[in-house]
């Protein structure tokens, strides 16, 4: 934030015991959140007694919710000189950290649009204690925890011409006709004032020459400038909300702005945001792609939001997608490799590779055994090992038996067998509700040709399914598939057994 030219602010702000805040539509702002003040410095020049006269009575008005208290000065009185030249100093009552200018310069677009939504929310509360015509400017409202809240003034319309020349960006923020000369101001401009706030979002509006930019102001050019919007990232820029809000802002402050922003009621307008601001999520744009079933645009979208913001999360549901609807299983481990270079210490990428691997081994490679290398082959079991030690030991169990299953698919029967030993005994306890892990064990048994320890376990698993149908303990699901499981298991020993296979 700069100054305008000619303020002393280093020394306004010692004096004050303040730092600058930004430059209002009338004068410029200080802030003291520690005292809870705010100040307002108008050159005295701007102000006639009439004008001095109704701030005073500004400080007899009874406190609104939204509106910050204008109270007295204190000792040093409502008017001061710094430096020589003297102003009339404003004071308001407020704790407030922020003010929608640094609001503005948040490296978040979607917090940008929220600052500004909740002031476009806020507005008509704002109309209703002041009435029309307060062509507010980003600095001229401050965030609290409780919402925004606006510094205000009488409705004095469109500050001095010299003024406008000090700092010509104040053109920006007004509708053309007042630039113009027009001095009755109402809610069309107001609502015209927050809509730039809102391009502001967007894109950086061209700094020019004082003269140029009351020229663009007074052409309805000065805001809505080019179709861009240089401070988004590529892709939130083909966001379709995204690309309808900008096309009404730049109507709305373009040709013809305040009949068209006398039209527009500032909640519609943050519907219109609010609706932007959602889309630039990435997770829940990419899921309502996956909702509608444009699973190819969906990851499409996931590409385009990695190049800009490589994030866990995204490569997390964009490796989702490429395996669960796409069937891409190559595409989501290596979205799932980058996931975890990105965070080694999340174990979401761990499990979402065991799954992934167990699916392309069952689906992929037991046709293509022949034609795919085997480095390749050790490679996948490398990293599904891998996986699963790094999973955390309380989420291991949850994965044995794909664990198991990817052993079995390996030929290392052995190992697989002793695996499911391993995770299915808590010391001398068998966990004989591990369904899917006892159709592991019970398999390897038979895969290893000895069929009576097989019967053995396929025996107690069949008990324990039946006592959960008892008892209904067990989601009626899991107890189906486990026992579905169990009956392809009953017809491969029933066939040993016909041919009169080992014991």
């Amino acid at each position: 934030m700069t100054a305008p030219a000619g303020e002393p602010v280093g020394l306004i702000a010692r004096e004050l015991g303040a730092e600058y805040a930004g430059v209002g539509l009338w004068g410029t702002l200080y802030r003291a959140p520690g005292r809870q003040r705010y100040y307002r410095l108008i050159p005295r020049a701007e102000l006639g007694a009439d004008q001095r006269a109704q701030l005073r009575q500004l400080q007899d008005r009874p406190r609104r919710a939204a509106v910050a208290p204008v109270v007295p000065g204190g000792r040093d009185g409502d008017q001061r000189a710094f430096n020589g030249s003297w102003y009339q100093v404003v004071c308001y009552e407020s704790a407030a950290q922020r003010s929608l200018t640094d609001a503005l310069t948040d490296p978040d677009p979607a917090r940008r649009v929220a600052a500004v939504v909740a002031a476009l929310r806020t507005a008509p509360r704002w109309w209703e204690a002041l009435g029309f015509g307060l062509l507010p400017m980003p600095a001229d409202i401050v965030l609290t925890e409780a919402g925004p809240v606006l510094l205000p003034l009488p409705s004095w319309g469109v500050p001095s011409l010299t003024e406008l020349f000090d700092r010509p960006e104040r053109a920006t923020y007004l509708a053309p006709a007042l630039v113009c000369g027009r001095t009755e101001a109402g809610r069309a401009e107001d609502v015209f004032a927050l809509a730039v706030t809102a391009l502001r979002c967007f894109d950086a509006f061209p700094e020019d020459t004082s003269e140029r930019m009351l020229h663009r102001a007074a052409c309805s050019a000065a805001a809505a400038g080019e179709r861009s919007a240089g401070r988004l990232p590529a892709w939130m820029q083909s966001m379709e909300p995204i690309r309808e809000v900008l096309d009404d802002l730049r109507e709305l402050v373009g040709q013809g702005a305040a009949r068209r922003a006398s039209d527009t009621a500032a909640s519609e307008l943050a519907d219109r945001l609010s609706r932007a601001r959602d889309a630039m999520d990435p997770l829940a744009a990419m899921r309502a792609l996956r909702s509608s079933g444009e699973f190819g645009q969906a990851l499409d979208l996931a590409r385009a939001v990695l190049v800009d913001e490589p994030g866990y999360d995204v490569l997390m549901l964009a490796a989702n997608i490429a395996h669960k609807d796409l069937l891409n299983p190559l595409e989501a481990l290596s979205l799932l490799d980058r996931a975890v270079q990105i965070d080694s210490a999340r174990a979401e990428a761990y499990a979402e590779q065991i799954s992934v691997i167990g699916d392309f081994w069952t689906a992929v490679l037991g046709l293509l055994t022949d034609a795919i290398d085997g480095s390749f082959t050790r490679r996948l079991d490398t990293t599904v090992r891998t996986a699963f030690h790094r999973l955390p030991p309380s989420r291991r169990r949850d994965h044995a038996h794909a664990m198991a299953g990817h052993l079995i698919r390996q030929g290392r029967i052995e190992e697989a067998n002793a695996f499911a030993h391993q995770w299915l005994h808590d010391g001398s306890t068998l966990m004989w509700w591990q369904f899917d892990l006892m159709l592991d064990y019970a398999l390897t048994f038979l895969l290893l040709g000895r069929i009576k320890q097989a019967e053995i376990v396929a025996a107690e698993t069949k008990k324990g399914l039946r006592h959960v149908r008892e008892n209904r303990s067990m989601d009626p699901a899991k107890v189906h598939e486990a026992g579905l499981g169990l009956a392809q298991l009953e017809i491969q020993l029933h066939a040993l057994r016909r041919e009169g296979g080992p014991a």
